[in-house]
């Protein structure tokens, strides 16, 4: 035989026997992978409904824990309170996934401590069915504990960490929710203290049935109910029989607040007492916390003071606040009448409005300011449920009454304001109750305004390429009168006045482009129905404005804008001479971008 055959035969026998070792060490492997106490007992975590642990250590309370219809678990004994979900599921997956690492044949078994074992397991598949009953004796060897399903004749050993894993208290996996509960499907909500209301559901939205009924505020009933949903308890104070002689001790005989949760199968109820004193030693310096009990469940619990500003509720509170509901963009016209005065604006466009009578254009953002500010309208408070003492509030006769129309021209919104008040606030009605409320008054200093505030405050309408001519003047800082005179030719423009040469295009174009942009801040000395109360030329400076520009454009149209004297604001009056009584104010930082000086407008190679 030659090397090379006997090198061949040589790696043949290595894969051959590696081969071997291999397979038979695959199986002596599985052979040693111990099957698990749900294995042997046909026992899976999610097929228990209830459980029971019991101890021989009798600082340890047995426990007894059910599983309800809806999957959830709740401890029955020793008092009756909701599990945690995740907490229940550790306990029993840490005990069925045991590995039953050996079986033996005993006929003793006290020496194994499973006479009087140290912890007794009940797992029930059906809740009223026959539980198999798992005993848990001494502590064996290599980290192992013997154990023992009751009916059986043989005893087995796991890990001892199942001692560890099951000596248990009942705050290890109750439920750390305030109330455990879904915020979608309650129907009703009792409050009995602060104040006595009852609101229902209704659809998606809620209302107070209880004293009158009202929209109650959706909003904010649905953010109480999610915030209280995933509040926590901070600890837990006192459960059982103990807890009805002990309410007075923590504020609860007389709670603060007490409020009840209904759904289609349950109730739930919760009470609010006093705050917890820092000398328990359970205060945070950093966070008050009170007491609360559990009314469906009894148990009484401590959690930040969170929920006193969550609870803490009037009928008032809760009750819907807007006192009128509409769709904004189907207003096509609105109406502002005060006395025999009125002012009426048609929409044209999308945003896009006239004032008829002296066919002003609209500010579109005063409209909207007007359409949202109603719209959106909050009572501060209700005066009163009835319309019989209009007059007390000076809505017999309004001060003011703001009508919209919309689309479909059915839907008549009107708002009635009376009387003002010392409180900044404004007493006001709609056409939609009997309801007189009190509102914050801002929105009706505008609306006092009247075309001053509903008018475009946009002074002029033209484009860049537009002017021809331009013609600036203007007192100097040494009070001498000065004017400069431009001319397009072509897409240029020429200095004429004081001197003939070719002038700096951006700088002309620059003060152009302020006079597109400029906006009035406010009009002043116009009255509710756009008449005026007359200011002198002489106080404002228009016999002889600071500053007046004339703009001439292709279509022959002239605009002038006049700039007087400065205003107690800061700002400087200004008008257009076509309108002289409607004067306006424009910024103060706006004076010397409309105040040139030659320099600005020559050209470099000029100067």
């Amino acid at each position: 035989m030659n090397y090379r055959t006997t090198l061949i035969i040589i790696v043949l026998l290595i894969v051959i026997a590696s081969t071997y070792f291999l397979f038979f060490d695959e199986q002596e492997e599985t052979s040693r992978i111990k099957p698990t106490i749900s294995e042997v007992y046909e026992l899976p975590r999610e097929d228990i409904s209830r459980f029971q642990l019991s101890y021989s250590d009798t600082s340890y309370q047995t426990i007894d824990v059910l599983k309800d219809d809806e999957g959830m678990w709740r401890i029955t004994s020793p008092f009756v309170t909701d599990a945690d979900l995740s907490r229940v599921n550790t306990v029993l997956d840490d005990f069925v996934d045991k590995r039953i690492r050996q079986t033996f044949e005993v006929s003793e078994y006290d020496q194994y401590g499973l006479e009087s074992p140290t912890i007794t397991v009940q797992l029930w598949k059906k809740k009223d069915g026959n539980p198999l009953t798992f005993l848990i004796g001494n502590k064996g060897v290599n980290y192992s504990v013997y154990i023992k399903e009751q009916t059986e004749q043989h005893i087995f050993i796991i890990e001892s960490s199942a001692l560890d894993d099951l000596a248990i208290s009942t705050t290890d996996i109750r439920s750390r929710s305030v109330i455990t509960f879904n915020p979608d499907s309650i129907t009703e909500i009792v409050f009995q203290k602060p104040e006595p209301f009852m609101c229902v559901k209704k659809g998606d939205s809620w209302i107070m049935t209880s004293p009158i009924s009202v929209n109650a505020d959706s909003d904010d009933i649905r953010y109480i109910l999610s915030e209280l949903q995933t509040m926590q308890v901070s600890s837990f104070e006192l459960d059982g029989d103990s807890v009805k002689t002990s309410l007075v001790k923590y504020g609860l005989d007389t709670p603060r607040i007490h409020i009840t949760l209904k759904d289609t199968e349950k109730s739930y109820g919760l009470a609010v007492g006093s705050t917890v004193p820092h000398s328990t030693g359970m205060q945070n310096s950093d966070e008050e916390t009170v007491y609360v009990q559990s009314i469906h469940q009894g148990g009484i619990y401590t959690v930040t003071d969170d929920i006193v500003k969550l609870l803490n509720k009037t009928f008032f509170d809760l009750r819907d606040k807007r006192l009128l509901d509409f769709q904004r963009g189907d207003v096509i016209k609105f109406e502002i009448q005060r006395g025999k005065e009125k002012i009426e604006g048609l929409r044209l466009q999308k945003d896009k409005w006239v004032i008829q009578g002296n066919k002003t254009i609209a500010d579109p953002q005063a409209v909207s300011d007007l359409i949202y500010g109603v719209d959106s309208l909050e009572a501060a408070a209700y005066v009163s449920s009835s319309s019989k003492n209009l007059g007390i509030y000076g809505l017999n006769s309004p001060l003011f009454n703001v009508k919209f129309t919309t689309r479909d021209n059915d839907n008549q919104i009107e708002l009635h304001i009376g009387n003002f008040t010392k409180n900044d606030t404004v007493y006001v009605k709609t056409n939609k109750s009997d309801q007189i409320a009190l509102v914050k008054r801002e929105l009706f200093d505008k609306i006092s305004e009247g075309v001053a505030w509903l008018r475009d405050k946009q002074i002029f309408k033209f484009t860049i390429d537009d002017p021809i001519r331009c013609a600036v003047k203007s007192v100097d800082d040494s009070n001498e009168t000065v004017q400069y005179t431009f001319q397009r030719l072509g897409t240029n423009w020429r200095l004429t006045k004081p001197i003939q040469e070719n002038a700096n295009n951006g700088e002309v174009n620059a003060l152009l482009y302020e006079l597109i942009d400029l906006n009035a801040e406010e009009f002043v000395g116009l009255t509710f129905d756009g008449k005026t109360n007359k200011l002198t030329d002489v106080i404002r400076s228009f016999q002889s404005p600071n500053i007046q520009i004339t703009i001439e454009l292709r279509n022959k149209s002239v605009f002038t804008l006049q700039i007087g004297e400065t205003h107690s604001s800061g700002n400087y009056y200004a008008r257009t001479p076509d309108q002289p009584d409607h004067v306006f104010l424009i910024k103060s930082e706006l004076i010397p971008k409309l105040k040139p000086k030659l320099a600005w407008f020559r050209t470099s190679e000029e100067q």
